[in-house]
């Protein structure tokens, strides 16, 4: 074989050796995927900025670490320009979270407060974004949260009543145009739960129990600007409401009988019906046991009496209506 061809050969066979390497990568730029969670809202005498970092970079490497977090709060201008904005900003620079599992990356919450008073009157955005490696390496600015900051919202200051349609929760109004949260803490929950709103300085729970004890919060608001929430009322609601005077009463006489009906009453709590009879214009007196259902037969009649008769209903507490009007006939 002459030398030029074998040169070849072993070319050939080197080649055959060895695994194919491929293109060479340039290294990630490292830049985090920018924040899309920002909230910014004042509660109380604080502006509370909350927000997530990102657990990935722009080319989806998980982030170990940060090196920087770089919060920023400036004027609102028009037409804003982020560039613009940034430069005349304050800057806030926050601890970096702790490093994560590059194995499970996951997003961090964060959190910032800022006391009201630096910033009442004003019309501020707010941003954020966040660096691995240096300061030129920094993700996008987050979503833009604009704010505009008032005097702080005083807490209300509520109490609560037992009714017969529920506890009633009542406040002196804060302001004009503001709502109110409401959050219940039950004997089996470890933190109040928000179970509706108001735009009036009052709230009516219809789902309450009785003789169960429950703590109420009310919390001021409007749009993304709150109070801090009031001191806890505490109200356990003793059933002493008696049900609604029975409606719709009517006496018919029969052949040997009067025979009275009225309509059912709603509650239910109800345990039944009383009776009263009256013969000739005498005092009512309770004619019959106590009542499961809305009707009554009156075999204890004579020819030529007139009888009236009135209903009341009582509930499972032994609490009793007022008597209904009465029905009269003439047997």
């Amino acid at each position: 074989m002459r030398v030029g061809s074998l040169a070849v050969f072993s070319t050939i066979l080197l080649w055959a050796g060895c695994g194919y390497v491929g293109p060479v990568l340039p290294p990630s730029p490292e830049i985090p995927i920018a924040i899309a969670n920002l909230s910014v809202m004042e509660r109380g005498d604080q502006i509370v900025i909350e927000f997530s970092t990102p657990p990935r970079t722009t080319d989806n490497l998980p982030i170990k670490g940060f090196s920087k977090v770089d919060l920023a709060i400036g004027p609102d201008v028009r037409p804003f320009d982020f560039e613009r904005w940034a430069t005349d900003a304050q800057h806030y620079d926050l601890a970096p979270p702790p490093p994560s599992d590059p194995d499970a990356p996951q997003a961090v919450s964060m959190s910032k407060t800022l006391p009201v008073e630096d910033f009442v009157g004003k019309r501020i955005a707010a941003a954020v974004r966040t660096a691995v490696k240096k300061n030129d390496h920094y993700s996008s600015w987050s979503n833009r949260v604009v704010l505009d900051v008032v005097p702080p919202l005083q807490a209300p200051k509520p109490r609560a009543e037992a009714t017969a349609k529920g506890i009633l929760l009542s406040w002196p109004p804060e302001g004009a145009e503001l709502e109110y949260r409401i959050a219940r803490k039950g004997p089996s929950e470890t933190a109040p739960v928000e179970i509706g709103t108001s735009s009036a300085p009052d709230y009516l729970d219809t789902t309450a129990q009785y003789d169960t004890p429950y703590e109420y919060l009310v919390t001021a608001f409007k749009g993304r600007v709150e109070s801090v929430p009031s001191k806890p009322v505490d109200l356990t609601a003793k059933d002493v409401f008696p049900p609604s005077i029975p409606a719709s009463i009517s006496a018919l006489a029969g052949p040997g009988s009067v025979e009275v009906s009225w309509q059912r009453s709603p509650e239910p709590d109800l345990k039944g019906y009383y009776v009263y009879r009256s013969v000739n214009g005498a005092p009512f007196t309770r004619v019959e046991s106590l009542l499961t259902v809305p009707t009554y037969s009156d075999r204890d009649v004579q020819h030529g009496k007139t009888y009236r008769y009135v209903i009341s209903a009582i509930d499972q507490k032994g609490n009793e209506s007022e008597k209904s009007a009465p029905a009269e006939v003439a047997f």
